[in-house]
Protein backbone atom coordinates (compact mmCIF):
# COMPACT_ATOMS: atom_id res chain seq x y z
CA UNK A 1 0.00 0.00 0.00
CA UNK A 2 1.64 3.49 -0.94
CA UNK A 3 2.64 5.34 2.25
CA UNK A 4 0.26 8.13 1.69
CA UNK A 5 -2.70 5.74 1.42
CA UNK A 6 -1.55 3.68 4.88
CA UNK A 7 -0.94 7.31 6.64
CA UNK A 8 -4.21 8.00 5.82
CA UNK A 9 -6.10 4.85 7.57
CA UNK A 10 -3.70 5.36 10.22
CA UNK A 11 -5.14 8.63 11.14
CA UNK A 12 -8.84 7.75 10.86
CA UNK A 13 -8.27 5.13 13.70
CA UNK A 14 -9.21 6.08 16.89
CA UNK A 15 -9.30 4.13 20.48
CA UNK A 16 -11.09 5.69 23.54
CA UNK A 17 -8.03 4.14 25.80
CA UNK A 18 -4.94 5.04 23.52
CA UNK A 19 -2.75 4.49 20.74
CA UNK A 20 1.05 4.68 20.83
CA UNK A 21 3.17 6.21 18.59
CA UNK A 22 6.81 5.26 18.75
CA UNK A 23 9.61 6.98 16.62
CA UNK A 24 13.48 5.55 17.26
CA UNK A 25 16.27 6.93 15.72
CA UNK A 26 18.81 3.86 15.68
CA UNK A 27 21.50 5.79 13.24
CA UNK A 28 24.20 4.18 14.08
CA UNK A 29 25.98 6.41 11.23
CA UNK A 30 25.58 9.40 13.96
CA UNK A 31 28.23 8.98 16.09
CA UNK A 32 26.49 10.21 18.95
CA UNK A 33 24.78 6.40 18.43
CA UNK A 34 27.60 4.44 17.65
CA UNK A 35 27.16 2.61 20.82
CA UNK A 36 23.58 1.91 20.37
CA UNK A 37 22.80 4.90 22.91
CA UNK A 38 19.15 4.29 21.13
CA UNK A 39 18.43 1.26 23.55
CA UNK A 40 18.80 3.83 26.61
CA UNK A 41 16.91 6.41 24.92
CA UNK A 42 14.11 4.06 24.54
CA UNK A 43 14.44 3.00 28.30
CA UNK A 44 14.05 6.63 29.06
CA UNK A 45 11.35 7.53 27.25
CA UNK A 46 9.10 4.90 27.65
CA UNK A 47 9.89 5.37 31.62
CA UNK A 48 8.40 9.05 30.86
CA UNK A 49 5.32 7.56 29.05
CA UNK A 50 4.31 5.93 31.49
CA UNK A 51 4.98 8.21 34.46
CA UNK A 52 3.24 10.44 32.56
CA UNK A 53 0.04 7.81 32.36
CA UNK A 54 0.42 7.07 35.56
CA UNK A 55 -0.42 10.03 36.96
CA UNK A 56 -4.08 10.39 35.16
CA UNK A 57 -4.96 7.83 37.68
CA UNK A 58 -6.84 5.31 35.18
CA UNK A 59 -5.46 1.91 35.78
CA UNK A 60 -6.90 0.34 32.50
CA UNK A 61 -5.16 2.80 30.72
CA UNK A 62 -1.96 2.15 32.38
CA UNK A 63 -2.58 -1.40 31.83
CA UNK A 64 -2.87 -0.95 28.15
CA UNK A 65 -0.18 1.18 27.89
CA UNK A 66 2.22 -1.37 29.67
CA UNK A 67 0.95 -4.29 27.76
CA UNK A 68 1.97 -2.12 24.31
CA UNK A 69 5.34 -1.05 25.81
CA UNK A 70 6.04 -4.52 26.65
CA UNK A 71 5.11 -5.79 23.17
CA UNK A 72 6.80 -3.04 21.33
CA UNK A 73 10.45 -3.65 23.57
CA UNK A 74 10.05 -7.53 22.45
CA UNK A 75 9.56 -6.46 18.62
CA UNK A 76 12.39 -4.04 18.30
CA UNK A 77 15.02 -6.28 20.54
CA UNK A 78 14.05 -9.44 18.47
CA UNK A 79 15.13 -7.29 15.25
CA UNK A 80 17.59 -4.91 16.24
CA UNK A 81 19.73 -6.48 14.07
CA UNK A 82 17.98 -5.22 10.89
CA UNK A 83 17.88 -1.76 12.45
CA UNK A 84 19.41 0.74 10.09
CA UNK A 85 18.59 4.43 10.67
CA UNK A 86 14.87 4.51 12.05
CA UNK A 87 11.92 2.62 13.64
CA UNK A 88 8.51 3.71 13.22
CA UNK A 89 5.64 1.72 15.45
CA UNK A 90 1.84 2.60 15.65
CA UNK A 91 -0.64 0.52 17.76
CA UNK A 92 -3.65 1.16 19.53
CA UNK A 93 -4.89 -0.73 22.58
CA UNK A 94 -7.47 -2.42 20.98
CA UNK A 95 -5.49 -4.50 18.81
CA UNK A 96 -6.77 -3.39 15.86
CA UNK A 97 -3.63 -1.12 14.46
CA UNK A 98 -0.44 -2.55 14.16
CA UNK A 99 2.62 -0.58 11.71
CA UNK A 100 5.52 -1.15 12.33
CA UNK A 101 8.63 -0.01 10.03
CA UNK A 102 12.34 -0.47 9.95
CA UNK A 103 13.92 3.01 7.85
CA UNK A 104 16.39 4.07 6.12
CA UNK A 105 15.83 7.28 6.95
CA UNK A 106 16.39 9.27 10.66
CA UNK A 107 14.11 10.32 12.95
CA UNK A 108 13.53 12.21 15.95
CA UNK A 109 12.91 9.95 19.14
CA UNK A 110 9.99 10.42 20.36
CA UNK A 111 6.94 8.39 22.20
CA UNK A 112 3.34 9.70 22.55
CA UNK A 113 0.16 7.93 23.78
CA UNK A 114 -3.02 9.73 22.60
CA UNK A 115 -6.51 8.61 21.56
CA UNK A 116 -5.06 8.89 17.62
CA UNK A 117 -1.62 8.19 16.33
CA UNK A 118 1.02 11.28 15.81
CA UNK A 119 1.65 10.93 11.88
CA UNK A 120 3.71 14.43 11.84
CA UNK A 121 6.88 12.74 11.60
CA UNK A 122 5.38 10.19 8.88
CA UNK A 123 4.05 12.81 6.65
CA UNK A 124 6.81 14.88 6.84
CA UNK A 125 8.96 11.96 5.78
CA UNK A 126 6.47 11.08 3.12
CA UNK A 127 6.95 14.61 1.69
CA UNK A 128 10.84 14.18 1.82
CA UNK A 129 11.16 10.57 0.15
CA UNK A 130 7.99 9.40 -1.51
CA UNK A 131 7.09 6.12 -3.02
CA UNK A 132 10.20 6.09 -5.24
CA UNK A 133 12.05 3.43 -7.94
CA UNK A 134 15.91 3.08 -7.73
CA UNK A 135 17.10 1.28 -11.17
CA UNK A 136 20.11 -0.45 -11.53
CA UNK A 137 21.80 -0.77 -14.57
CA UNK A 138 24.54 -3.25 -15.00
CA UNK A 139 25.13 -3.63 -19.06
CA UNK A 140 22.15 -5.96 -20.31
CA UNK A 141 20.54 -6.54 -16.64
CA UNK A 142 18.48 -4.48 -15.09
CA UNK A 143 16.82 -4.55 -11.73
CA UNK A 144 13.97 -2.36 -11.09
CA UNK A 145 13.54 -2.28 -7.24
CA UNK A 146 10.21 -0.31 -5.45
CA UNK A 147 11.04 1.55 -2.18
CA UNK A 148 9.09 3.70 0.32
CA UNK A 149 10.67 5.48 3.72
CA UNK A 150 13.64 2.36 3.22
CA UNK A 151 12.03 -0.65 2.76
CA UNK A 152 11.75 -2.29 -0.75
CA UNK A 153 8.21 -3.03 -1.27
CA UNK A 154 8.92 -4.85 -4.66
CA UNK A 155 11.25 -5.89 -7.36
CA UNK A 156 11.54 -6.98 -11.21
CA UNK A 157 14.40 -7.73 -12.93
CA UNK A 158 15.32 -7.16 -16.76
CA UNK A 159 17.09 -8.93 -18.70
CA UNK A 160 18.29 -8.52 -22.73
CA UNK A 161 17.72 -12.29 -24.19
CA UNK A 162 20.14 -12.62 -27.40
CA UNK A 163 17.98 -14.95 -29.31
CA UNK A 164 14.84 -13.67 -28.97
CA UNK A 165 16.27 -10.21 -29.28
CA UNK A 166 13.57 -8.46 -26.50
CA UNK A 167 13.88 -8.16 -22.74
CA UNK A 168 12.74 -10.72 -20.60
CA UNK A 169 11.50 -9.88 -16.54
CA UNK A 170 11.54 -12.33 -14.21
CA UNK A 171 11.30 -12.94 -10.52
CA UNK A 172 14.47 -13.54 -8.37
CA UNK A 173 13.76 -17.25 -7.45
CA UNK A 174 13.57 -17.87 -11.01
CA UNK A 175 15.92 -15.91 -12.98
CA UNK A 176 16.24 -16.91 -17.22
CA UNK A 177 18.93 -19.48 -18.27
CA UNK A 178 22.85 -18.26 -19.29
CA UNK A 179 23.11 -16.52 -22.20
CA UNK A 180 23.98 -18.97 -25.01
CA UNK A 181 27.56 -16.86 -26.07
CA UNK A 182 30.94 -16.84 -24.65
CA UNK A 183 31.77 -13.55 -22.61
CA UNK A 184 33.80 -11.66 -25.32
CA UNK A 185 31.39 -12.44 -27.58
CA UNK A 186 28.41 -10.91 -25.57
CA UNK A 187 30.51 -7.84 -24.96
CA UNK A 188 30.87 -6.74 -28.20
CA UNK A 189 27.61 -7.59 -29.29
CA UNK A 190 26.21 -5.28 -26.44
CA UNK A 191 28.84 -2.71 -27.55
CA UNK A 192 27.17 -2.67 -30.50
CA UNK A 193 23.51 -2.71 -29.75
CA UNK A 194 24.00 -0.81 -26.68
CA UNK A 195 21.55 2.39 -27.39
CA UNK A 196 19.06 0.40 -29.15
CA UNK A 197 18.45 -2.13 -26.48
CA UNK A 198 17.91 0.60 -24.25
CA UNK A 199 16.12 2.38 -25.95
CA UNK A 200 13.47 -0.57 -25.56
CA UNK A 201 14.01 -1.20 -22.47
CA UNK A 202 12.96 2.60 -21.43
CA UNK A 203 9.45 2.84 -22.36
CA UNK A 204 8.85 -0.49 -19.88
CA UNK A 205 10.68 0.98 -17.17
CA UNK A 206 8.40 3.93 -17.81
CA UNK A 207 5.43 2.00 -17.83
CA UNK A 208 6.26 0.10 -14.35
CA UNK A 209 6.97 4.10 -12.87
CA UNK A 210 3.22 5.22 -13.77
CA UNK A 211 1.45 2.34 -13.27
CA UNK A 212 2.56 1.83 -9.45
CA UNK A 213 2.37 5.73 -9.26
CA UNK A 214 5.26 6.15 -8.05
CA UNK A 215 7.21 9.86 -7.85
CA UNK A 216 9.82 8.72 -10.24
CA UNK A 217 12.72 6.99 -10.13
CA UNK A 218 16.65 7.11 -9.64
CA UNK A 219 19.02 5.80 -12.22
CA UNK A 220 22.37 3.72 -10.68
CA UNK A 221 25.16 2.24 -12.91
CA UNK A 222 28.37 3.02 -14.39
CA UNK A 223 28.43 6.66 -15.84
CA UNK A 224 28.33 5.53 -19.35
CA UNK A 225 25.39 2.80 -19.22
CA UNK A 226 22.81 5.67 -17.02
CA UNK A 227 24.09 8.39 -19.33
CA UNK A 228 22.62 6.21 -22.12
CA UNK A 229 19.50 5.08 -20.76
CA UNK A 230 18.79 8.51 -19.44
CA UNK A 231 18.48 9.72 -23.04
CA UNK A 232 15.69 7.41 -23.43
CA UNK A 233 13.43 7.89 -20.63
CA UNK A 234 10.94 10.20 -19.95
CA UNK A 235 12.32 13.18 -17.82
CA UNK A 236 9.10 13.53 -15.42
CA UNK A 237 10.10 9.71 -14.10
CA UNK A 238 13.52 10.87 -13.27
CA UNK A 239 14.57 12.32 -10.26
CA UNK A 240 18.34 11.86 -10.18
CA UNK A 241 21.01 9.67 -11.04
CA UNK A 242 23.99 8.34 -9.60
CA UNK A 243 27.13 6.76 -10.78
CA UNK A 244 28.38 3.86 -8.67
CA UNK A 245 28.39 0.10 -9.91
CA UNK A 246 26.51 -1.38 -7.24
CA UNK A 247 24.84 -4.55 -9.68
CA UNK A 248 26.95 -7.05 -7.51
CA UNK A 249 25.16 -6.06 -4.02
CA UNK A 250 21.89 -7.48 -3.03
CA UNK A 251 18.88 -4.90 -3.02
CA UNK A 252 19.29 -3.89 0.57
CA UNK A 253 22.73 -2.79 0.61
CA UNK A 254 21.77 -0.97 -2.61
CA UNK A 255 19.34 0.48 -1.31
CA UNK A 256 21.49 1.69 2.08
CA UNK A 257 23.65 2.98 -0.45
CA UNK A 258 21.38 5.01 -2.37
CA UNK A 259 20.32 6.80 0.51
CA UNK A 260 23.64 7.32 1.88
CA UNK A 261 24.12 9.45 -1.29
CA UNK A 262 20.79 11.23 -1.38
CA UNK A 263 20.39 11.98 2.95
Amino acid sequence: MPVVKDIKKIKSKQDDIGVLTLYLNTDVTNRNQSNGEWKIHLKNEMKALKEQVKNRENPEELKALKKLLDEAETEIYARQKEMQRGYLLIASADGELWRERILQVPVTTSLQWDNTAQTQQLEELEQRFPDTAIIVVQQADVIFIETALGMIRDEKYFSWDLERQSWLDYEKASPPAERGTGKDEFQRRFSENQQRWYKDLAPRLSKEIKDRKLSGAYLVGSKKSVGELETYMNEAHLKGTISKNLGSMSSHEILKEVYDTLI
